[in-house]
């Protein structure tokens, strides 16, 4: 591709190119330590997979991990996220869900339903045809198909008992770390982002974190927290916690404003497009974004993407598949991605399966707790900090996490000596 046609400007020293190979035979250059989502962006290629049940174009809207829309196959094994995976030379990265390779047959449904589909108002009527239609779709439904090949390294199984267990290594849950560390006691910290994801102007994270390790169910009645660590070219742990106290750090997450084909490839979350710019140290062509959101935060946002912010009803949709335009009540503005900034809501999912209650809070489920910052007593203290009551932003957030570290510490007996916290 041109370097004019590219998305992204890269100014000052350059990284080292390392070839990424595209859908089997396009061969594209991206920069060490991009992640595959931010190299595709750069080429232009905005649409990576498809939806799991009516086969409609997808690509990355999040660019954090949240939402599985960025979904590809990376060397031969499914449903890796494009947004967390890192570039390396030689990767092989096919988009997922379609029908056959090359031109999808699936794609005729753009062309019969012009005006959008109701799916959940499709074929309903009579029974017959539903039924018919329920089972075309049940067979197209799934994510990826089965790896091309046993994985290099057998998958095994850890146990951990930790004073305290730490998720999330943004603002708040580092802040909180640095606190409970600092005091002795024996920390698991775990994110599921990779440490090239959780830079900041401090620096990368501590040695002490498990990057690209997810919290995926909590169990009261075993009291188990059960993760599992991912790390590309590397063994699977599955990691079975049994914490004596928890403090979850999980921020938040960016929503979909409600507007026509808001779910087409181009369209993102414009904090998680600044957050992959700022790893990459790139910056995007002014002409070729648009963020849509009012007030401060979508402001902000577009100050630093380098673009102008536009009102939500200023929208009439958004064209293009993938994005070409946005069609505005007074006219039509070119780009080539829509950066959606409405207000962060709260990650509150873990603290919800642990037993703590939540609440609807200006756009989303903020979680309750104590003045201390405890969400849950028993069967293990369960503490909550930053974004996860609220958006707060990173200062406040990691305030917020060092406050809610001194409480856990005045409520947590001295630590004492004791064997190592893990065992295979």
């Amino acid at each position: 591709m041109d370097a004019d046609e590219r998305l992204l400007l890269r100014p000052g020293p350059e990284r080292p190119a390392v070839s990424v190979r595209w859908d089997r035979d396009r061969l594209v250059t991206a920069r060490r330590g991009d992640t595959v989502s931010l190299a595709l962006l750069d080429q232009g290629i905005l649409e990576t997979s498809r939806s799991a049940k009516y086969r409609r174009p997808r690509g990355p809207y999040c660019l954090q991990g949240d939402c599985g829309t960025c979904l590809v196959r990376i060397d031969g094994l499914p449903n890796r996220r494009a947004c967390l995976t890192a570039v390396r030379e030689g990767i092989r990265v096919e988009p997922q869900n379609r029908l056959i390779s090359g031109p999808d047959p699936t794609v005729l449904i753009d062309t019969m339903m012009r005006s959008g589909m109701d799916h959940h108002h499709f074929m309903v009527r009579p029974r017959v045809v539903n039924q018919i239609m329920q089972g075309v779709a049940r067979n197209l439904t799934g994510f990826g198909t089965l790896p091309d090949r046993e994985p290099e390294h057998p998958a095994r199984h850890e146990i951990h008992r930790p004073d305290v267990l730490v998720v999330g290594a943004g603002p708040a849950g580092r802040a909180a770390w640095s606190v409970l560390s600092a005091a002795g006691l024996d920390v698991l910290w775990l994110d599921r982002r990779d440490r090239g994801g959780l830079g900041t102007e401090a620096g990368p994270p501590p040695e002490a974190l498990l990057p690209h390790t997810g919290v995926f169910g909590v169990y009261p009645q075993e009291q188990l927290w059960a993760a599992m660590s991912d790390v590309p070219e590397q063994a699977e742990v599955l990691r079975s916690i049994f914490p004596r106290q928890v403090l979850l750090a999980t921020g938040a997450r960016d929503p979909i404003i409600p507007l026509p084909n808001n779910d087409r490839p181009g369209v993102v979350a414009a904090r998680g497009l600044l957050r992959q710019l700022e790893r990459s140290g790139a910056r995007l062509r002014a002409d070729d974004v648009v963020v849509i959101g009012e007030g401060e935060h979508a402001a902000s946002l577009a100050e630093d993407l380098g673009t102008e912010a536009v009102a939500p009803e200023r929208v009439d949709r958004i064209e293009g598949n993938p994005v070409e335009a946005l069609r505005l009540r007074d006219g039509r503005r070119s780009c080539r991605l829509v950066a959606l900034a409405a207000p962060p809501a709260p990650a509150y999912e873990l603290a919800r399966q642990a037993g703590a209650s939540v609440a609807w809070e200006s756009g989303g489920f903020a979680v309750q707790r104590d003045d201390d910052g405890r969400c849950v007593r028993e069967p293990w203290p369960v503490w909550v900090a930053g974004d996860m009551t609220g958006y707060l932003g990173e200062r406040r957030a990691a305030m917020d996490g060092e406050r809610v570290a001194r409480a856990l510490l005045r409520n947590h007996p001295p630590a004492s000596p004791s064997s190592p916290s893990s065992r295979p």
